[in-house]
């Protein structure tokens, strides 16, 4: 999906667009709120990518279109469908965001609070879209490679590390629990990946990171730097 031509030609200010939004009718009296949270989240990550000289990455709107449910079955039911998959798999109740052929779409900010309660915090819509549009960040970095965004950990790590989130919050976990995380083959608690990327983080540069975690001999490198 192409971003609208006034997207790209009128943009708040660099890398923060007014994208347009469309609510739930329920949800019309948080509208003046929620765009205010969408800059706010854009503009959030527009700081990561200059501090990370990533500012070519940010120059184009990651959405086109913001869309927020009251109600989690019809979010369930759009997300798949603009997916591609059957409306009838069931999605796990955490499930309150995504990013997907151009539209952000997301529950409100008090259904979110209801479904995840563990990651309500400051700010924690804002983050939520914030991790969201890092997810496609991510992607441009790599030149459009999603497969070389690495394993689970990794890439929500990323999104987590680029949203702010749990940084208070983030459990402290053992070097034996921080390999555990890293050789799991299921998803696991997001505040335990949070603490795992800021614990490589330590080891080598975020773009180091990025580079090297779609490759095979990634864990063998994260241990070699561990040393």
């Amino acid at each position: 999906m192409q971003p609208p031509t006034d997207l790209l030609d009128n943009p708040i200010e660099f890398g923060v667009y007014d994208i347009p939004i469309r609510l739930a009718a329920s949800l019309e009296p948080q509208r003046a709120s929620l765009h205010s949270t969408l800059l706010a989240a854009q503009r959030r990550l527009k700081d990561l990518a200059l501090k990370h000289n990533w500012q070519a990455y940010v120059k184009d709107p990651f959405a086109q279109l913001f869309r927020v449910y009251a109600d989690k079955v019809p979010f369930d039911h759009d997300l798949l469908e603009i997916c591609g998959l059957q409306t009838t798999i069931e999605l796990p109740k955490t499930y309150c965001a995504a990013l997907e052929q151009g539209v952000l779409m997301s529950v409100s900010p008090e259904l979110y609070r209801a479904l995840y309660p563990a990651g309500d915090e400051e700010s924690a819509f804002e983050k939520l879209l914030t991790h969201e549009m890092a997810h496609r960040l991510h992607i441009r970095i790599l030149g459009g490679n999603e497969e070389a965004m690495g394993a689970v950990w990794f890439y929500e790590g990323f999104a987590l590390y680029a949203a702010g989130q749990f940084e208070k919050t983030a459990p402290h976990l053992t070097a034996t629990e921080i390999w555990d995380v890293v050789s799991a083959q299921e998803r696991g608690d997001y505040r335990r990946y949070a603490t795992v990327f800021q614990h490589f983080l330590g080891k080598a540069s975020i773009q180091q990171l990025i580079d090297m975690a779609g490759k095979a001999e990634f864990v063998d490198w994260l241990r070699e730097i561990s040393v």
